[in-house]
């Protein structure tokens, strides 16, 4: 956080996108959140162990793709026991004892106590590093404590080296993987990828037309066209005779377009935020300025030729 408090966020994020979604998927649910921790609970002990399994394995693919020095990893402590629940949030001995596992850990494992491994020992195929009897704070007994670690699978396919050094390859997925998100976002308010961009164009510059439209966003007159039929079918953008020419229509928001437009621009953002996760500030600044360039250069050799 010292060295890069905009990426650490951003990498903790993504990293947050990770667990809360497993723990969904095997039946889990959040109780309690502070800072970086996170409490759950389980209807079994299985599902929780392979719930932090997974996380673990698929936080360190997206680890495996960055600096050391800047990689978050995290603790996973499981136990199974009694707890007192209070608007939601759990308390108790239990609750104490999964804290206590979770600080034996070693980063990217999971420390399970006794009582769970006699829940998990058996019906997963898995190896477990025996710790001992562990004296832990203000628990009087000692609680056996067992260590479980995450295969050596890696949960996504890293780039092969050749793929790496393909620009045509990186430039393909880094846009599949913008087009792909979205697509997730406009997509549930059944709206189509350019749609996004266009309501901010409008918003930015209200009285373009669409031949000005296309051009501030670079794209082509037909795509433009139907991005805004389908804004004006739903009443987010509505046409206007130009003041001057008359004939010319230009573009502007409605109200419920307005509101569209700033619904978007916070997932917009967060979108590009858990993409650009993996980068430091220092750079996501150098990969900002290096794209800048490379659009500048090939639009000046796209550009006509002067007439004389």
């Amino acid at each position: 956080m010292n060295a890069d408090e905009g990426g650490t966020l951003r990498l903790l994020t993504a990293h947050r996108e990770i667990t809360d979604r497993e723990i969904e998927q095997h039946g889990g649910r959040i109780a309690n959140t502070a800072g970086d921790s996170i409490l759950a609970e389980f209807p079994s002990a299985v599902d929780a162990l392979q719930c932090a399994l997974n996380i673990q394995e698929r936080i360190a693919s997206v680890n495996s793709e960055i600096p050391e020095e800047r990689r978050v990893s995290f603790r996973i402590g499981l136990h199974v026991g009694e707890a007192m629940v209070r608007d939601g949030d759990l308390f108790g001995d239990g609750v104490n004892i999964a804290a206590r596992m979770q600080a034996l850990a070693a980063p990217g494992t999971v420390c399970l106590s006794g009582a769970a491994h006699e829940f998990v020992h058996r019906a997963l195929p898995l190896r477990f590093e025996s710790l001992g009897p562990q004296q832990v704070k203000n628990i009087d007994t000692a609680i056996p404590a067992y260590l479980a670690r995450p295969s050596a699978e890696n949960k996504s396919r890293p780039l092969h080296p050749f793929h790496r050094r393909r620009e045509t390859y990186l430039a393909r997925r880094f846009n599949d993987l913008f087009v792909r998100a979205m697509d997730e976002i406009t997509g549930r308010e059944g709206l189509i990828v350019l749609c996004a961009p266009i309501l901010a164009s409008i918003s930015d510059a209200p009285g373009l037309d669409e031949a000005g439209l296309a051009k501030r966003l670079n794209s082509d007159r037909a795509s433009v066209r139907r991005a805004v039929a389908k804004l004006v079918a739903r009443g987010l953008v509505i046409k206007s005779a130009n003041a001057t020419s008359g004939r010319v229509q230009v573009l502007h928001l409605t109200p419920a377009g307005a509101e569209m437009h700033q619904r978007f621009r916070p997932l917009v953002n967060a979108m590009l935020d858990r993409i650009m996760s993996p980068l430091s500030d220092q750079e996501r600044d150098l990969l900002q300025e290096l794209l800048a360039r490379v659009i500048a250069a090939n639009q000046a050799k796209a550009a006509p030729e002067p007439k004389r």
